[in-house]
């Protein structure tokens, strides 16, 4: 009898796959993705019995198109469990969660040993000769005996990622045969920029650069960013393990380390770069950088605010992308710490297919003192994993370097190399500002001292404050505000006026959050800061004489706030940081020692597992193997409340910062709902919206201000709810103005 795996609308079966075939694909590319951590015999088994269950009457019935619900997944997941060995239990997860996610182990309903021992078989389901179940795996590596549940829960997601890869692929190549063409288009094709191999990649990084060095005026500020370059270089040929790179902000640590990264790739015979990054500005600038250097088909930017603003309207190209992110496929990738982190914790398949493409990496962690302390601990024990028994190389590349080294945490990095030969000389030499401490300040005393400056910016540490400081400064010449509250593509252009005034030399007062510490590439020549962490204040000195153009140095004023943030998480930073300059009152307070002290510090005071994900993974292993998936996705999010991305149809009108309605975005609003396929419409409009809580979503909702597409996407009906100084509004009494409600 011939059994299949899927079907066509072909009644006589001829086209019909075979499920032998299937097995034996998906267990062909199960195994070739998990030979990247030499796992190829798990690989292969997953495959061959993940779908073993349907070789059944009853499965070929509901091919047929009979309304039977089969259940074929728990059949593979115990025969892993009865006959692959004292691990096979680790194979009954992948096998029994491939569809719908791994599942936590146990003996409630839903749970794997509950479904091994409860959930019904069909009456009869032959084990094809193509199924084969090792009776002893053992796992490729050693397990230590402080990390077993965490070292064995880490190893089934890298297989579930290889298994469903494999399964999502081989499926895509029988039921949608023109997709499967176009994501080997994006990989092999000739006409498209070809996604070469990183030693053409290599070739392409080297000549630009000998470009950049043979233009470059010989600068004390390039005369260094060369040495850092050379650093860089000769460190790459180290053996794959940590690395630090500290460099001070404007030292070009964005194009060194790419170098080191494929400098070391290389030789060492890594498969891809990985730049995990905490914020989308940052992303977007780097993922440019590289495009343009590395060709756009080879970069591949993953996050949720992704647009190809360069490029033409290419829906086949917009798919071959979208294809590419759902498994890293990519030489080089830039994306979160939240994609990267959370990923690593997930038990869905869609965000778990990645994973196995995450062995043999280089992983930078730009800005490295961003992981969520309340997640430090678990973050750390993957970054462990991946390096110990996955073959990736970890850069820690940042200006305030913390100290995940510190040997009184749990899972402290080991044997962490500093790239930069000497990295306090360098603080020196590339050290550009002088930092004040001032005590507390009145929004009022804080706007007066402002206004006394010609070009100044002032980062609040909310944005309340930065709304209520600028206020009281709108009237002056070249005041602006900057915040989250302002759509992506009215802070562009803000920020574009902005450059343009500090250019001309022209009065500019502005008065941000912290978002203008991302990356964003502005200097001011005086800079106010409200008490913050290190990091923080360190971040916004970036922002201050960046160039190095005033010879006596830019100044830095760090600040109290009148009000001070209400979130724990910031009140302990600037606590720390307060206590951190006490106990060193002559060092520099920008100083490497100093910020070292401060992270040391931060770290002795958290809690760094804050929803004990490394405990509970780490419990006690006996024999039935209950291992926590489900629970552990659900709980390890970086941000609780992601908010909801609330659509405003407005672009900045030309020549000045007034707003009018968008016809582009009012287009979109009009194609999203109608589509049956949003995604792509959604990414556009990305540019148009604001992410909010909950709360003030419903408030505004409530208030009739929020036009609800399809009951989920959010367009702001009521315009005059958004300012064209401060962006969304939703305090200070009615969002609608009285003269909107008569008729």
């Amino acid at each position: 009898m011939n059994y299949y795996a899927h079907s066509t609308p072909n009644p006589d079966k001829s086209d019909w796959q075979l499920l032998d075939d299937h097995l034996e694909n998906v267990a062909r590319l199960a195994a070739e993705f998990a030979a990247a951590f030499s796992a190829s015999d798990w690989g292969r088994t997953a495959g061959l019995l993940h779908d073993s269950g349907k070789a059944t009457a009853e499965f070929i019935a509901r091919l047929e198109g009979r309304p039977l619900r089969v259940n074929h997944s728990i059949f593979g997941a115990r025969l892993s469990a009865e006959q692959c060995g004292r691990l096979g239990l680790l194979l009954s997860y992948i096998v029994a969660g491939h569809h719908g996610g791994l599942p936590d182990g146990g003996m409630q309903e839903g749970q794997l040993h509950f479904r091994l021992k409860q959930e019904r078989l069909p009456d009869y389901v032959e084990v094809l000769p193509v199924v084969a179940c090792p009776a002893d795996l053992k796992p490729p590596f050693t397990l230590s005996r402080d990390q077993v549940g965490f070292t064995l829960s880490f190893f089934t997601r890298m297989l579930f990622s290889c298994l469903t890869d494999a399964d999502f692929l081989d499926t895509e190549a029988f039921c949608s045969p023109e997709k499967a063409g176009l994501r080997n288009v994006m990989v092999h094709s000739k006409i498209q920029a070809q996604a070469a191999q990183l030693p053409a990649l290599q070739t392409d990084l080297n000549k630009h650069l000998d470009h950049l060095l043979r233009k470059a005026d010989s600068t004390p500020v390039n005369i260094l960013r060369r040495g850092i370059l050379e650093d860089c270089r000769s460190v790459a040929a180290s053996q794959p393990g940590f690395f630090s790179l500290t460099v001070p902000t404007g030292g070009g640590k964005t194009l060194s380390s790419l170098a080191f990264a494929l400098d070391h790739a290389v030789p060492h015979g890594l498969r891809r770069i990985i730049y995990a990054i905490p914020f989308t500005s940052i992303i977007e600038q780097n993922a440019k950088v590289f495009s343009d250097i590395l060709g756009r088909a080879n970069v591949l930017e993953h996050h949720c605010n992704y647009r190809d603003k360069d490029a033409p309207e290419d829906r086949e190209y917009d798919i071959r992308r979208g294809l590419v992110a759902e498994n890293w496929d990519a030489p080089v990738v830039v994306t979160t710490n939240v994609q990267f982190f959370e990923s690593l914790f997930s038990n869905k398949p869609s965000r778990c297919r990645k994973l196995h493409n995450i062995a043999r990496s280089v992983i930078i962690l730009d800005e490295a003192q961003a992981i969520p302390t309340e997640y430090l601990e678990p973050c750390l024990a993957a970054l462990r994993e991946l390096v110990d028994r996955y073959d990736c190389t970890v850069v820690l590349c940042t200006a305030t370097q913390p100290a995940l080294d510190d040997p009184k945490l749990r899972t402290a990095l080991r044997d962490v190399r500093e790239i930069i030969v000497q990295p306090d000389q360098l603080y020196e030499q590339l050290k550009r500002t002088h930092v004040r401490f001032v005590g507390k300040l009145s929004n009022a005393e804080l706007a007066t001292r402002l206004d006394e400056h010609e070009q100044v910016l002032c980062i609040a540490s909310t944005k309340p404050q930065a709304k209520t400081v600028f206020e009281q400064l709108a009237n002056r010449d070249g005041a602006f505000h900057l915040s989250t509250n302002m759509t992506p593509i009215h802070r562009r252009h803000v920020l574009a006026v902005i450059r343009g005034r500090l250019q001309d030399s022209l009065p500019c007062r502005v008065i941000s959050t912290s978002l203008i510490e991302a990356g964003v590439d502005v200097d001011f020549p005086v800079v106010y800061r409200a008490m913050a962490g290190m990091d923080s204040i360190a971040q916004a000195a970036g922002r201050c004489n960046r160039e190095g153009r005033l010879i006596e140095g830019g100044k830095v004023v760090v600040f109290e706030p009148e009000q001070p943030p209400k979130m724990p998480w910031l009140q302990r930073c600037a606590s720390r940081a307060a206590e951190t300059l006490r106990t060193m009152p002559d060092a520099d307070p920008l100083g490497l020692e100093v910020m070292r002290r401060y992270f040391e510090l931060l770290y002795d005071v958290q809690d760094l597992d804050g929803k004990q994900i490394l405990k509970r993974l780490n419990a006690p292993i006996d024999k039935e193997l209950i291992l926590p998936f489900k629970k552990v996705a659900r709980d390890f999010r970086f941000i609780d409340d992601e908010g909801t991305a609330l659509i405003i149809p407005l672009r900045p009108a030309a020549n000045n910062l007034g707003l009018k309605e968008s016809e582009d975005a009012q287009l979109l609003i009009r194609e999203l709902r109608h589509t049956e396929f949003p995604r792509s419409t959604l990414r556009k409009l990305q540019q148009y919206s604001v992410t909010v809580r909950s709360k003030d979503l419903t408030r505004l909702h409530t208030a009739g201000a929020v036009d609800m597409i399809h009951d989920q996407y959010p367009v702001l009906r009521n315009l005059a709810a958004y300012d064209r100084s401060v962006g969304l509004r939703v305090d200070g009494g009615d969002v609608w103005e009285p003269s909107s409600l008569i008729l």
